[in-house]
């Protein structure tokens, strides 16, 4: 027997209802968008999520670090961090605070009985995931393949760097003279070529040749002048500096092939520069995202460079801008990797975009007392440091003869040994 309706309800009504169900059911179902899952959320490293009291306190550990180094090597002859104290090697430093280690610097390739110091120091960092070895000269300025020179030859009214190169056709060639002596024939000289100007206004690209006998060689002067003493460059400059690492780096025919880095005391700038090239690569890479959480490469990547030179990333704020640096590139190289693949409600462009925000680990970053990874606002809250004259107090120009590297195997590089004595205060 048939179920009865419920009640209240027709047959015609319930017939008109079947009929209209029948009609629906042969329109075809829409189908449903399954829920796409949205990138896996990309980790800032540990060591990226300190706050700047943290960053602060490592500074204050290296500078300890740096000042048992210098005490060992006074006390103890055989220590690898021991300086040459001799009249005529002081009178050759710009700054008397400021010496490479004597065990690892450049030696000049002089004749017997002469003096073969130079305030140079040999630099090498190897990328832990290459293997491959790129090499520096951290100095006070000369000649080599490729030269940075990350200070105006003046700044307040004060030498920096002396005028070692021609500036323009319009200069006579630099001529070397024999023992740095004004009176001394020529043995060699430099001679401007050509000048590329940048985008940037403060990068000032020339191609220059040296010449010695018959030997003629090309020579790539990278001058980079919005670079502050003690300081760091903000905003375009800041972004010019970064295109500046980049084409001094292509610009080098081998990373074996050692540029010349120089400002004026040859370890605040210079040492930045360095660093900076150095942690760019590893965030290229990708090996910024395999750091342990323990690991602070910042950390231990300055301390390897004050072993080879000392006080190389000079002031806190050069030692916090690493961080800042590293930390916005990083970000962005987030957001440049996951909006490659698919847009996600976690990132977004700000303003032109440029400015970005990424994920919410980076709100971390952006908390009070914490390092600010936002373009353009690394110096937030930082106080004026004292300019190095402060510092340092500079001694009598030296005489710098030509660098070039001695050998594959050998860490130590030699020096021409005819170049004049206004080669490179800087």
């Amino acid at each position: 027997m048939a179920a009865p309706f419920a009640k209240g309800i027709s047959t015609a009504t319930k017939r008109a209802r079947s009929q209209d169900s029948i009609r629906k059911s042969e329109t075809p179902p829409v189908a449903k968008a399954s829920k796409v899952d949205e990138p896996p959320e990309p980790t800032i490293p540990a060591f990226l999520r300190q706050s700047k009291i943290d960053i602060n306190a490592k500074f204050s550990e290296l500078n300890w670090q740096e000042k048992l180094r210098i005490m060992q090597g006074r006390n103890d002859p055989d220590s690898p961090w021991t300086q040459d104290s001799h009249i005529s090697v002081l009178q050759r430093n710009r700054y008397t605070g400021v010496q490479p280690w004597d065990k690892s610097r450049i030696r000049l390739k002089v004749g017997q009985g002469m003096l073969d110091y130079i305030n140079a120091s040999p630099i090498a960092l190897k990328d832990p995931g290459t293997g491959l070895e790129t090499r520096f000269i951290a100095t006070q300025t000369q000649e080599i393949a490729v030269i940075v020179m990350l200070t105006p030859t003046e700044e307040q009214g004060r030498e920096k760097c002396f005028q070692y190169f021609p500036l323009d056709a319009e200069a006579s060639p630099f001529q070397i003279k024999a023992n740095g002596h004004p009176d001394s024939p020529e043995e060699g000289r430099v001679s401007f070529v050509e000048l590329q100007q940048q985008q940037g206004e403060h990068t000032q690209i020339r191609k220059l040749h040296l010449t010695f006998g018959d030997e003629t060689k090309v020579v790539w002067h990278l001058l980079f002048t919005a670079f502050p003493d003690f300081g760091v460059p903000e905003d375009e400059d800041r972004v010019e500096l970064l295109d500046l690492i980049k084409i001094s780096s292509r610009m080098n025919s081998h990373p074996q092939n050692p540029r010349t880095i120089h400002c004026s005391a040859g370890v605040g700038r210079s040492g930045t520069f360095i660093a900076l090239e150095y942690l760019l690569a590893q965030v290229e890479s990708g090996a910024i995202a395999k750091v342990d959480a323990e690991e602070d490469i910042i950390f231990d990547l300055v301390h390897q460079l004050r072993e080879q030179r000392m006080l190389m990333v000079q002031s806190e704020m050069q030692y916090q801008f690493l961080y800042d640096v590293v930390a916005e590139e990083w970000a962005k190289k987030i957001f440049a990797s996951q909006m490659s693949e698919q847009p996600s409600p976690k990132l977004m462009k700000l303003n032109d975009g440029i400015r970005i925000a990424v994920l919410d680990e980076i709100d971390v970053l952006q908390a009070p007392g914490t390092p600010n990874i936002e373009i353009h606002d690394t110096a937030d809250g930082q106080t004026e440091q004292a300019s190095s004259e402060d510092t340092f107090k500079p001694t009598m120009p030296a005489s710098e003869p030509e660098l070039q590297w001695s050998g594959a195997n050998d860490n130590t590089p030699e020096v021409a040994k005819s170049e004049s004595n206004n080669t490179g205060e800087g």
